[in-house]
């Protein structure tokens, strides 16, 4: 097992890594060919396709990567027509969402005027949701064998970032730059597709719609949990675009996406380590805390306070020498989003590892529910009445309050031990 971890570490990090440069690269030469307005409008219409990839995941990536661990098929080889029954449902189950989804967005864009101006960006932005439901990470994930995640994940990033310093020259090459940006994930899933049917420990059948249902059923805690977790990723730039000109938008995307780079430094681990948690807690008869996985959660809290330091520190040149002068003199939103940095790793890890692997969805939903509705609705309320600085300042206090609401009970402030 531990082998197992580290090597799925290593891949993870590999494509972090990998999803680590490639947007140092890209991002910058976007911003500069294709300007701040055009580049803020490609940073808004992204966040709002975030929303329909979020609809098309509703849970089911967290769900099945855990009863997949659970099932253990390549070990257990009774599991693995359970095994095959639980990916082609939730496969099934997404590409229902994914219908769904793109009727909604030909809604919006049909009857919102300023969308509507603007609906082959939305249409090609939409190509991300369509490789959220095609590329099963979720799969790769609960089988343990990210190596797959990393070669094919690495494959359709190098595609796409080639086509980007192809094919963009400026602003006139907008709906291009959506195109080659959001369809990265969509190669990967069409390359992975020939390994993802040979697996052999997967026996594969027909999808019913009892089945369908009852992964929807089952899901459902989960569901609201990454709506509210993962939908206040994108609501800072979907707010912003509201409220402030798409000039402003496009700087204050190119900062957060550099911080969320940061952060998202910590997540492979996070995610590599998850099945092992999963195995951990289900063969106890009672949810008590590991001590191997306290330790962890110390070691990882400590690596976020220092990712933190390093970015408030250098942010104003960091910016610099990505961006240019301009951006560089919205430092302030970068030193502190730093001090977001390290409560956002705790609560990615605290709800990973704490809650979902002991199977204690429904309460964790009870904590992360009121948390994001209230950090969003003062997010929204301080950015109308009051400056930028302000609003995000009370954007890292809602999420230190986030923190507190998933420590509490959790089993990490308990001396229960293995």
């Amino acid at each position: 097992m531990p082998s197992t971890l580290l090597r799925n570490a290593y891949a993870l990090y590999a494509l972090q890594l990998a999803n680590y440069i490639i947007p140092l690269l890209t991002l910058p030469f976007l911003v500069r060919s294709l300007g701040t307005e055009a580049f803020g409008w490609l940073a808004w219409s992204a966040a709002v396709n975030f929303y329909f990839v979020l609809l098309v995941d509703a849970g089911m990536n967290t769900y099945a990567a855990k009863e997949l661990a659970k099932l253990d098929p390549q070990r257990k080889t009774e599991n693995r027509h359970a095994a095959g029954a639980l990916v082609v449902h939730v496969t099934a189950l997404k590409w229902l969402l994914l219908c769904a989804s793109a009727l909604v967005m030909l809604t919006c864009t049909a009857m919102i005027t300023s969308w509507h101006a603007q609906w082959p960006l939305f249409a090609w932005c939409f190509m991300t949701v369509v490789g959220s439901a095609v590329f099963p990470t979720w799969l790769f994930q609960g089988l343990q064998i990210m190596h797959n995640t990393l070669f094919y994940g690495l494959a359709g990033r190098l595609l796409v970032t080639c086509g980007i310093f192809l094919y963009v020259d400026g602003p006139q090459d907008l709906l291009r730059a959506a195109a080659l940006q959001s369809s990265a994930t969509f190669l990967s899933g069409l390359m992975a597709l020939p390994t993802i049917l040979a697996l052999p420990c997967l026996d594969w059948s027909r999808p019913k719609w009892a089945g369908i249902c009852e992964v929807a059923r089952q899901s459902r805690h989960l569901a609201i949990t990454d709506y509210a977790l993962t939908a206040l990723a994108n609501s800072t730039v979907f707010l912003m675009g509201m409220v402030h000109m798409k000039e402003v938008v496009g700087m204050y995307a190119a900062i957060e996406k550099t911080m969320r780079a940061a952060a998202s430094m910590f997540i492979p681990l996070i995610q590599a380590a998850q099945p092992r948690w999963v195995q951990a807690w289900h063969r106890q008869e009672t949810v008590f805390q590991p001590q191997r996985l306290h330790k962890w959660t110390v070691v990882f809290l400590t690596l976020a306070l220092l990712g933190a330091v390093t970015a408030h520190v250098c942010a104003e040149w960091g910016l610099k020498l990505l961006f240019n002068e301009e951006t560089a003199r919205h430092a302030d939103w970068a030193q502190i989003l730093s001090f977001w940095l390290p409560f956002n790793v705790a609560n990615a890890m605290l709800s990973a590892w704490w809650w979902v692997a002991s199977g204690r969805e429904k309460q964790l939903v009870k904590r992360v529910l009121p948390g994001a509705m209230l950090q969003a609705t003062f997010f929204a309320l301080t950015l109308t009445s009051a400056n930028t600085d302000t609003a995000l300042w009370v954007w890292v206090i809602c999420e230190a309050f986030m923190t507190l609401l998933l420590a509490y009970r959790s089993g990490l402030l308990s001396k229960a031990r293995l």
